[in-house]
């Protein structure tokens, strides 16, 4: 299964996603004059005044705090962009080119991994459910538990 299918199924699972899209992280209301936006979280990267690459990572309408949000060194900006969309419900920006720099891709297939087990638990607890939105086709459930060699309870106890 490709990389993309794997984190598009995780994203689906615990119910975040990613945008890349810069419009829906900031937009402004002429009408009503006030910022408004859907996003949880926005990763960027930033320039200092000296010249210095720092990234931000906070909430779109947050205020910059320097101990909270700022981070010299790229190397922990995986691990918690991860552990936020793990975590559920989060609307998360990034531009394009800074999700691959940062190998997030990489970070969510390691993810993905810790919760496949709970994934295929789901998918074949509403196998014959038809009004259940699946995010497998039978044909992945079956390739997951083969490729991660899942074995089913019914069949670990007789």
């Amino acid at each position: 299964m490709k990389t993309e299918r794997k984190i598009e199924i995780l994203l689906k699972f615990v119910g975040s996603k990613i945008t890349h899209n810069s419009n829906e992280a900031y937009s402004y209301n002429w009408d009503s004059h006030s910022s408004t936006t859907d996003v949880d979280l926005v990763v960027e990267q930033e320039s200092t005044a000296d010249g210095y690459e720092v990234y931000t990572f906070k909430h779109p309408e947050d205020e910059l705090c320097l101990s909270e949000n700022i981070y010299y060194y790229d190397s922990d900006l995986p691990e918690l962009i991860t552990e936020a969309l793990t975590d559920g419900e989060c609307l998360l920006y990034i531009d394009e080119y800074l999700y691959e720099d940062l190998g997030i891709e990489e970070q969510l297939e390691e993810s993905f991994v810790e919760f496949i087990e709970d994934i295929i638990k789901q998918e074949d607890y509403h196998n014959n459910n038809p009004s259940f939105k699946h995010i497998l086709t039978k044909k992945e459930l079956k390739e997951l538990k083969e490729e991660y060699e899942y074995e089913d309870e019914e069949t670990e106890t007789t």
